[in-house]
């Protein structure tokens, strides 16, 4: 579990440095900060509860599904061609490849406890 933690500490952090340079470029509008903020600490929170907790683990299931369904969602809406949707390393890297990893360790974990 201590792969999970460090995994999830890794995509809060992320998180909130990519929180950063969006508010430099809205003009350090606090409004643009509450989600990701809150997902971090989401994130982080949840880490932190894996080894006690079993619903943690469930809970930190159902928030990378949303995170990867967001990602084929951001996806698909791209097709359109009023929205643009730039596929690039570290954006694949932050919201898919981390969240798929961190969902398989969990898949794993839970069926071991089961």
């Amino acid at each position: 579990m201590a792969v999970v933690r460090g995994l999830l500490l890794l995509q809060g952090a992320l998180g909130l440095t990519g929180t950063l340079g969006m508010l430099v470029l809205m003009g350090f509008n606090p409004v643009y900060a509450v989600a990701p903020v809150a997902h971090a600490a989401l994130l982080i929170t949840l880490g932190a509860l894996l080894e006690r907790r079993r619903w943690a683990l469930v809970a930190t299931m159902v928030v990378e599904v949303c995170a990867v369904a967001g990602w084929q969602l951001q996806a698909l809406l791209g097709v359109l061609p009023q929205l643009d949707f730039t596929v690039n390393l570290t954006g694949l890297l932050t919201t898919l490849v981390l969240p798929v990893t961190v969902l398989v360790l969990c898949a794993r974990r839970v069926t071991a406890r089961a």
